[in-house]
């Protein structure tokens, strides 16, 4: 019985878990990930580019690696998208920065954010493509 009861708490606190580690990530920075993310979708270069640190640069699943000004040229090109919201998400805090990992509709991607002229940026991004189940 007891055993039961441990089993039924350890449970809880499991689906717990992941509420209070994104708890722990600053209100600010949540949207920042939230409106940087939505931006993709909808073609939003404005937006994008003010979440975006100057010296940013991406790896993208093809292995290219472009910097913001390329990045920013070939997203002004791009058509709204729908997208599937980000799964299997996880945040990590390291000093001043953050790190985002989740899979998302081209793979995994890999977000390093930090604090950038008093306002959170994505400084890096790295896309790699997902293993087929």
């Amino acid at each position: 019985m007891l055993r039961d009861y441990a089993f039924l708490f350890s449970l809880a606190l499991s689906c717990l878990i992941p509420s209070l580690g994104r708890a722990q990530v600053p209100a600010e920075l949540q949207e920042s990930m939230r409106l940087r993310t939505q931006a993709v979708g909808q073609a939003d270069a404005a937006t994008w580019d003010r979440l975006t640190a100057d010296d940013f640069t991406v790896v993208l699943a093809d292995g290219a690696m472009l910097t913001k000004a390329q990045r920013l040229a070939q997203f002004k090109t791009q058509k709204p998208v729908r997208r599937s919201p980000p799964q299997q998400e996880q945040i990590k805090h390291y000093g001043e920065t953050y790190v985002r990992r989740f899979l998302g509709d081209n793979g995994w991607v890999l977000e390093v954010w930090t604090k950038d002229s008093g306002k959170w940026r994505v400084a890096a991004v790295q896309v790699t493509p997902a293993a087929k189940k």
